[in-house]
């Protein structure tokens, strides 16, 4: 059944890096921050209600967390590089950041491709009998080559799993 594109979206069906399907991210998913644009406000002393000029220093970032819960070898290398033997052990790079593309695929039917981004892992958590270990992933959204958007929100009928 066709999805209907009301403008929301929501609830994390896939996420891909490097064309690599990710494993298991715990229930809190995704979370979309950065950095705010910065401005610069040029005030005139004779203008006292404001400025008179807004200058866009940069633009801000957009920074995706989240956590990988499924730390098995090949999701392990998939975010932080490494290496996997054939008995399944995986050791770590000493440190690492990773470039590529991303897509993430929602429930709602959009998808959210990012044409470029740097991700950074670390492990990190507790080991107890409620929680699991899991890996901190921080994707940044680099600049397209292009000069464009570094990402692109497709609705449900665009997106490649309704197409």
């Amino acid at each position: 059944m066709a999805q209907i594109n009301d403008g929301l979206t929501f609830g994390l069906d896939q996420f891909k890096f490097n064309n690599q399907v990710l494993g298991y991210i715990s229930e809190e998913g995704l979370a979309w921050g950065g950095d705010k644009p910065e401005k610069v406000k040029i005030n005139a002393a004779q203008v006292k209600s404001g400025p008179v000029k807004i200058i866009t220093k940069n633009n801000g970032t957009n920074v995706i967390t989240f956590k990988l819960i499924q730390l098995d070898g090949p999701h392990c290398e998939a975010v932080m590089g490494g290496k996997t033997e054939a008995n399944g052990t995986y050791t770590p790079p000493v440190a690492v950041t990773l470039e590529g593309p991303a897509e993430i695929v929602c429930s709602s039917g959009h998808t959210i491709r990012i044409s470029k981004g740097s991700l950074s892992a670390k492990l990190s958590g507790n080991i107890n009998g409620s929680e699991v270990l899991a890996i901190e992933c921080e994707l940044e959204i680099m600049a397209a080559a292009d000069g464009g958007a570094g990402y692109t929100i497709c609705p449900p009928a665009s997106s490649p799993v309704n197409a």
